[in-house]
């Protein structure tokens, strides 16, 4: 099933929000065409460490965010690529984007003008703190959002220290991202049967404080308390004596009818003298939840999933897709920067070989080999 296919996504987004968006469009069977600029590519590209070495690699989260697009390279600060680019909306369905707010307007291409060129274009904002607001100019990350949005709180522990999910996992881009591309679907659909250009207005704060709100309601009564839980005699995470943590949730009565995991001091004394498999059986046996936390690399070897985890053709394991419909991903391959800008622009513009010669010599578009690319 490939419900958005013959649907073209312009793909204005880095790092991670609005990149992450547009692959799951395209996993979804969507036409889309990253978007970069001569003067400025997408930072995730070399986005794998500070090491010399590692200057000229391709970074696997830029990987994952744009594996089965098309990339086109065009510079949207000369009035030029402003020109080309509109002439690319009026042809296409989608422009995702999470720039900071107001660069659109600046460089000539926002909303209004979308929709000027293409009065059925989908816009797709995807910004830290929403449209409007006193806070939608700040400058924000993962870890900032998190603070704001209420879940550093949520996630803290008993001494007052607020705790974020760190740069690897930057919760707030990931919900984003799936909340935006159900949303662009919709907004497609509705599109398709007669409804206007509309502008979604997605805010990564808002969403995470919506994954949390039940926590809101009364927020005295959730302190910070680390792995804890009020409902059960005790939850936590306990190191086993080969060194491997074991995750468990005893109830009040697990814990009289099993005195060994009854309190905190008795559970972490037997379960550190025992290995974590044999500490899980026994448990699990007595009816206690418990499980071994897992590492990254044993949950790679187990392959626990369908669809989240890709393996591309030279063996790279890659994040997927959160769902599975069916349809094996067509190209897993993240495409080279500006790689397919003399055939966007040909079939899609409508550009002649000879303007597009024309726009690679002035600087306004680039190809990974200008010389032969308009040949």
């Amino acid at each position: 099933m490939t419900p958005l296919k013959g649907v073209t996504v312009l793909d204005l987004g880095i790092i991670t929000a609005g990149a992450a968006t547009s692959a799951l469009l395209a996993d979804l069977g969507a036409d889309v065409i990253k978007i970069e600029s001569p003067t400025y590519k997408d930072p995730f590209r070399i986005w794998v460490s500070s090491s010399p070495q590692d200057r000229d690699k391709l970074s696997p989260h830029f990987g994952a965010t744009n594996r089965g697009k098309k990339a086109l390279a065009v510079n949207l600060k000369e009035p030029e690529g402003r020109d080309c680019f509109l002439r690319l909306v009026a042809r296409a369905d989608v422009v995702v984007e999470n720039f900071r707010r107001g660069v659109l307007d600046k460089l000539g291409i926002g909303f209004e003008a979308l929709k000027a060129a293409n009065p059925r274009v989908v816009l797709a904002s995807i910004s830290s703190q929403g449209e409007t607001g006193p806070d939608a100019m700040h400058v924000s990350y993962g870890s900032t959002l998190e603070c704001v949005a209420g879940m550093a709180w949520l996630l803290g522990y008993d001494d007052g220290r607020p705790t974020v999910s760190g740069v690897d996992l930057n919760y707030p881009d990931q919900v984003a991202a799936i909340f935006a591309a159900g949303m662009i679907v919709s907004a497609v659909h509705a599109v398709e049967n007669g409804a206007e250009a509309v502008h979604l207005d997605l805010s990564q704060r808002e969403l995470t404080s919506f994954m949390i709100g039940d926590s809101f309601a009364n927020p005295e009564a959730v302190p910070a308390r680390g792995n804890a839980d009020p409902r059960f005699a005790l939850q936590d995470c306990l190191k086993a004596a080969d060194g491997r943590w074991v995750a468990l949730s005893v109830r009040e009565a697990d814990a009289v009818a099993h005195p060994h995991v009854g309190t905190p001091t008795a559970a972490a004394e037997w379960i550190a003298a025992r290995p974590a498999d044999e500490a899980v059986d026994a448990l699990t046996a007595a009816g206690i939840a418990a499980a071994v936390a897992a590492t990254g690399v044993e949950i790679l070897d187990a392959k626990p999933w369908s669809t989240a985890m890709i393996e591309t053709p030279d063996g790279a394991i890659l994040k997927g897709t959160p769902f599975d419909i069916g349809t094996p991903h067509a190209d897993l391959v993240a495409p080279v920067f500006g790689g397919d800008t003399v055939e966007v622009l040909e079939r899609l513009g409508g550009y002649s070989r000879e303007e597009i010669r024309t726009l690679i010599e002035r600087g306004i578009v680039a190809a990974p080999e200008t010389a032969e690319a308009a040949e």
